[in-house]
């Protein structure tokens, strides 16, 4: 996949750093080896859907756990009264010995879910529980093929400078950009839509299998 990029209070400065390029490098390498998976006819009504979301979180799940990356992360300390999950975190330590934590959120779905991101994040950071935070989501174009009101990149970019006394925490925006991307026709590997979608539990061993398929062959 390609990616755009937004930099919110230095984030990108900040992992550009020598100290930090290791998990700069590791984040892009992450985004761009994200694939298109497409199932034409996914919505028998809007044609223009072809995009299965599911794919593509479960590649992040899956990608992330393979570079160590800890899975559902507290967002809050242990003995908060409320407490709430992060999709990823890893702590990176230099050369120099310093360390720095970088907290990540995915987002492919309804664009009301972003707020409760920025809230994640900042909540963490005011813990002491990151340093920097990643948000991935497509940009509008792929978020359209996706379904209808899902969140983008280009939104994203307009809001968060909006909001900059409540969210202080520095911030990496990373947009998933389908334009003259090779899809993956997901037909070759199954054609029912419950395993594609991992759609219960029951789908959820043969929904992994078909992600791991995936990304074997885009690593080949």
């Amino acid at each position: 996949m390609k990616i755009k990029q937004f930099s919110y209070r230095y984030a990108q400065e900040i992992l550009e750093h020598p100290k930090y390029k290791d998990a700069y490098e590791e984040i892009l390498k992450i985004c761009e080896g994200c694939p298109l998976p497409v199932f034409k006819d996914k919505s028998k009504k809007q044609k223009n859907l072809d995009v299965i979301q599911q794919i593509i979180n479960t590649y992040f799940k899956l990608i992330f756990s393979h570079y160590g990356w800890e899975s559902e992360p507290l967002a809050t300390p242990e003995d908060h009264e409320d407490s709430l999950r992060s999709d990823f975190r890893k702590v990176f330590k230099s050369k120099e010995g310093e360390s720095i934590t970088i907290q990540v959120e995915v987002e492919m779905g309804n664009i009301a879910s972003s707020y409760r991101n920025y809230f994640k994040f900042q909540l963490s950071y005011s813990y002491d529980l990151t340093n920097i935070c990643l948000l991935i989501l497509p940009c509008d174009k792929l978020s359209k093929r996706i379904d209808s009101g899902v969140a983008s990149f280009e939104k994203t970019v307009r809001e968060i400078p909006s909001a900059k006394l409540s969210i202080t925490v520095p911030t990496l925006v990373i947009g998933l950009d389908d334009d003259g991307v090779n899809p993956i026709d997901l037909k070759t590997y199954t054609s029912d839509l419950n395993v594609l979608k991992g759609a219960t539990n029951a789908f959820k061993v043969e929904h992994e299998k078909v992600v791991a398929e995936i990304i074997e062959f885009l690593l080949n």
